[in-house]
Parts: C-alpha cells; sequence; structure tokens
C-alpha cells in the first residue's frame, strides 16, 4: 500500500474519532465489546489491509475514547464484514458497530428513513457457528438473500457466546460517525 493511500486512511479515521471524542452521548452507543470503525480503499479485498482503531474506542471517565491509533491490520471482525459487504456492494469502504438494544432500535428508527436489516443467528448452520471466523460469509449472504442487498444498518441476533450487534455502513468514515451522532441524539 502507499503512502498516499496509508494517509488518506489514517486521516478519515482520525476525523471520525474527533467527532465521536467531543460527542459525550456517544457512550450510549458503545457495546460491551468497544466499537470500531473500519476504513479500506475501494477496491480492497484483504481483510489485513483494512484500518481501524487499534483497541477501539471505549468509555473512560463517562466519555468515549480512543485507546489506540488508526492501524492497518488491527481489525479482525470488523474487517472481515467490510470485506464480504464489498463483494455485494463495492462502494462500501467503512463501517462502525454500535450497542444492539431498544433504545438504540428506537433511536436508529426515529433518526434513519431506511430499512433495518437483521441477521437471525439461531438459522446459522453449524459448520459456520463452530468454525473459527468461518462465519461472516453466511451472515452478509443472508442479508443479501434476506434484502436483495446489504442493507446501510443490519444487526445481529444473540449467538452463543456473542453479544448482538449493529453495524453502520457507507462511504466514508466521517459520514457514518455524523449519523452515529444523529442517532444518539434521539437515543434516550
Amino acid at each position: 500500500m502507499d503512502i498516499e493511500s496509508e494517509r488518506e486512511l489514517y486521516g478519515g479515521l482520525l476525523q471520525a474519532i474527533h467527532k465521536i471524542e467531543n460527542t459525550p452521548r456517544f457512550t450510549r452507543l458503545i457495546p460491551e465489546v468497544r466499537t470500531n470503525i473500519v476504513y479500506c480503499r475501494p477496491n480492497e479485498t484483504d481483510p489485513n489491509k483494512v484500518a481501524a482503531i487499534d483497541g477501539r474506542i471505549t468509555v473512560i471517565n463517562d466519555k468515549p475514547k480512543a485507546t489506540g491509533k488508526p492501524k492497518i491490520g488491527c481489525s479482525d471482525h470488523m474487517a472481515r464484514a467490510l470485506i464480504e459487504i464489498k463483494k455485494h456492494r463495492p462502494e462500501i469502504t467503512s463501517g462502525i458497530n454500535l450497542r444492539y438494544n431498544k433504545k438504540t432500535t428506537k433511536a436508529i428508527k426515529k433518526t434513519l428513513q431506511t430499512e433495518i436489516g437483521e441477521i437471525d443467528r439461531t438459522r446459522e448452520p453449524e459448520p459456520q457457528k463452530t468454525g473459527q471466523k468461518k462465519s461472516m460469509p453466511w451472515k452478509i449472504q443472508y442479508l443479501k438473500n434476506k434484502y436483495g442487498e446489504i442493507p446501510n444498518i443490519f444487526y445481529e441476533t444473540p449467538g452463543y457466546g456473542k453479544e448482538p450487534l449493529y453495524v453502520l455502513i457507507g462511504t466514508d468514515p466521517l459520514k457514518i460517525t455524523e449519523t452515529a451522532i444523529e442517532i444518539t441524539k434521539n437515543h434516550p
């Protein structure tokens, strides 16, 4: 990857981090596994070349705080999700995970005029459930089959040892961060 591409990826994530850290209400959207933002080049196919926040975004002194800097190759789950989504929606270059609960769902419905996708983990075939890092292709294909395309926001129902999460996707990390911040305004 050339230096210009790296600079663009890091710059986009740094802008997103700045917005989040300056929005105390964002803590309402941070799940137990913490929040991460992923960003990649438009033609990327390798999850190891996706930029993310090393250490994720957590809550410190009741405020959202990135525990590390943007770094390439430091995300696993969200990076694999992004690359799998790009197979169906090549324009998507960024994603962020958010807490799933009734309050978040209500805030999303009030904020966004879009369909919310659902991945029903009870339908996941056994080989994908038990195979390490094998469920992502099934989950994204499930969304494609159910909705015709991958929705801009979707969630996974709970699974054994898995926290249910929302994933918000888009073409720019700053834009999806701004959308998430809009959601916080309707979150009690």
